[in-house]
């Protein structure tokens, strides 16, 4: 539809007629007037709606319809914003909730001008007269509001149509993509995928056995099972039903089943991939197969129902599902939205939680494609079997998405860093790499530092992130790094590498060592405490005392004294900056700005940082030394009507550095343009002063 000629056509006005209309119907929320003509050579019927509120009409909506579609202009608001919701939906589903009031027309002409262009398009498009939408119930032009919920219903169901048909095709055309399958694929499934899913059936009354896998059939005797001259354990206990023997003509160890016991669960459930590709791109199929051993086990029936698709290309991937299309009955290709564990049973119906992988050069199967340099043979090898986290059903698609979104994972395969290549796809705690030509740059690691990285082997995550902080380092500090204690929580390394400023490495390990600290941080809280407190800490008498535990010990009591005293500091370095403060912006307006229901004021001491951060659960309780030096400004914003909840926080330093509420959330818009006000006064304070002595 010409949004532009509709939007240009004049809003509806009421007349003095209309106005009076909530004085006649008690029951009317909604006045409907109508006009139909001609706009952009389409036939158009304008129905404009004016909400009723206390007595009074307001323009709330018009709908503009045309022989194959409609769409609504939002009346509430001057500029032009458009709605594609149907009219019962509009109107609060005034259709369908009688109790709330009707839709009225205002007058019979008009009804009569609706009816006439949905009977119109009833002709044309051929829908029959009689076939009409069962009536809610009787109410004011309960048929002229049917055949709108018709009319909009049919234009719905057309639009829906159109887009499900424009996806169809869109899947479709990946779909061509895939061809056929290998000609093994079926000795496959039977040898590979069920290689696990086989038994030996007897029956001691028949004296028979046969083996589902090689398909033998052998006597059972006595003394065991027999094939021609080849004999299994000469013990009758042997053969029995649940246990497992040897079969003796493949030698395969298999579970033995007795032909007269229950096999209704004898099914089995096993999915397999099989990774292909189309020009530049690389298709991963996934087949669901079952294997039923409860008819006939002479003949287990096997199953074959490709499931899952995925199209990888340069820039994305695409997973496709065979299901039914949106909620229809349409059985096909769709694509999926959801690649979890299925809550059906049996789950394995429905997502798998294994898979067999055909492919057994994968190098060769996506040569050419854009997965060509990905390294994806190492990484099924070397990374996925060994490691519980990854092998999973999706772990080639999972490998590629991350491969396409970090080239590098192919340098860390082919040098084997595999510890490194599970970290990047689990994207837990990974150093900082990027994208870079060399492997130097990828790792952010210098020539020395990489070679100690070879020299490991597969070095882990914290091997790298030492040398990442570390910068430059020595060997036999790195041998020591490698092997300190973390909790966890301290990256305790970098604590050790701080230290070299004072000392080295080795003489602080060997220290912490020598003097049994149990923990390291221990030690580093007692340095911190002494370059606080103003230590020479190239005293190594202050560095590494005879009793640490003693002088650790001596020193806290000491640093609690220090902050004590240096609290009491700051409280009065404050007080005087606040009495400063107050005397000096006593007349400011910004600093009396009351307006939107808000007002502002200075701390009125250091403690209520903290209290302030506590309550609105942010970080301005850490400002307190900042704020005691003058170094920033501090404000506290308040509701007029709960003048002592804090409500906002703003930071000040020539300008608004920022304003948080709680959990640090943005303004609202009625703080922030209060935060305007008062940071445009405060700049205008601060200016006057500058003009008097420029003046003077």
């Amino acid at each position: 539809m010409d949004k532009r000629a509709l939007s240009a056509i004049p809003r509806p006005a009421l007349t003095d007629k209309n106005k009076e209309m909530p004085l006649l119907v008690s029951n009317m929320c909604y006045l409907a007037t109508v006009s139909r003509q001609e706009i952009g050579g389409n036939d158009t019927l304008i129905i404009n709606f004016f909400q009723e509120e206390e007595k009074e009409l307001k323009p709330a909506f018009r709908t503009f319809c045309q022989m194959d579609d409609y769409i609504t202009q939002d009346l509430s608001t001057d500029r032009t914003k458009w709605k594609t919701g149907a009219i019962d939906h509009l109107t609060g589903y005034l259709y369908r909730h009688r109790n709330r009031g009707n839709i009225v027309i205002a007058s019979v002409e008009e009804r009569e001008v609706i009816l006439s262009f949905l009977q119109d398009f009833r002709r044309m498009h051929g829908i029959d007269d009689q076939q009409r939408v069962i009536p809610h119930g009787a109410v004011v032009d309960s048929e002229v509001e049917n055949r709108i919920d018709e009319y909009q219903g049919v234009i719905k169901e057309w639009k829906l149509q159109a887009r499900h048909k424009k996806e169809k095709a869109e899947i479709d055309q990946h779909m061509e993509k895939f061809g056929e399958l290998p000609a093994d694929y079926e000795q496959f499934i039977k040898e590979t995928v069920f290689s696990n899913e086989n038994y030996i059936f007897y029956s001691r009354p028949k004296e028979r056995a046969y083996c589902t896998k090689c398909g033998h059939d052998f006597e059972l005797r006595r003394d065991g099972l027999y094939h021609k001259k080849i004999a299994i354990w000469n013990d009758t206990d042997q053969v029995k039903h649940n246990r497992t023997v040897r079969c003796p003509y493949c030698n395969s160890f298999l579970m033995c089943k007795s032909e007269g016991m229950g096999r209704q669960n004898l099914f089995a459930i096993q999915w397999s991939v099989l990774v292909q590709k189309y020009e530049d791109e690389v298709l991963v199929r996934y087949f669901c197969h079952t294997k039923d051993f409860r008819k006939d086990f002479r003949n287990p029936r096997i199953e074959s129902r490709e499931r899952f698709r995925t199209v990888h290309t340069a820039k994305e991937s695409m997973d496709f599902e065979w299901c039914r299309f949106k909620n229809t009955q349409d059985l096909r290709w769709c694509y999926l939205t959801n690649k979890s564990y299925g809550y059906c049973q049996p789950s394995e119906m429905t997502v798998p939680g294994s898979t067999v992988l055909y492919n057994t050069d994968l190098l060769e199967t996506v040569a050419g494609t854009c997965m060509k340099y990905s390294a994806v043979d190492i990484y099924i090898d070397k990374v996925v079997q060994n490691d519980q986290f990854l092998n999973k059903p999706w772990c080639i698609d999972w490998y590629f998405n991350s491969y396409r979104e970090n080239p590098y994972l192919e340098q860390l395969l082919k040098i084997g860093f595999y510890k490194l290549t599970q970290a990047v796809l689990k994207d837990h705690d990974c150093p900082k790499f990027k994208n870079g030509k060399t492997v130097l740059e990828t790792l952010q690691v210098n020539k020395l530092q990489f070679n100690m990285l070879r020299m490991i082997g597969d070095p882990s995550v914290r091997d790298v992130k030492i040398l990442q902080y570390a910068k430059e380092i020595r060997q036999e500090d790195f041998d020591i790094l490698r092997y300190i204690h973390d909790d966890g929580y301290d990256r305790m390394y970098e604590k050790y590498l701080d230290m070299r400023r004072y000392t080295t490495v080795y003489k602080l390990k060997k220290y912490i060592d020598k003097q049994k600290i149990f923990h390291d941080r221990d030690y580093f809280d007692y340095i911190r405490w002494l370059e606080e407190m103003g230590y020479d800490m190239r005293n190594e008498f202050n560095l590494y005392p005879k009793d640490f535990k003693k002088a650790h010990d001596d020193k806290s009591k000491e640093y609690t004294r220090f902050k004590d005293k240096q609290a009491k500091e700051d409280e009065k370095r404050f007080k005087r900056l606040l009495a400063k403060l107050r005397k000096e912006t006593e007349d400011v307006d910004a600093m009396n700005l009351k307006t939107y229901g808000m007002f502002i004021r200075l701390p009125k001491e250091l403690d209520e940082l903290k209290q302030e951060g506590e309550t609105l659960h942010h970080c301005v309780g850490t400002y307190r030394d900042r704020v005691a030096k003058g170094d920033t400004m501090i404000f506290f914003i308040r509701l007029e009507s709960d003048p002592n909840q804090p409500f906002y926080t703003l930071e000040w330093k020539g300008r608004v550095i920022q304003c948080r509420g709680f959990k640090n959330c943005d303004m609202t818009p009625e703080v922030k343009a209060f935060v305007n006000i008062f940071q445009e006064k405060m700049v205008e304070c601060e200016k006057k002063p500058l003009k008097r002595r420029k003046a003077g």
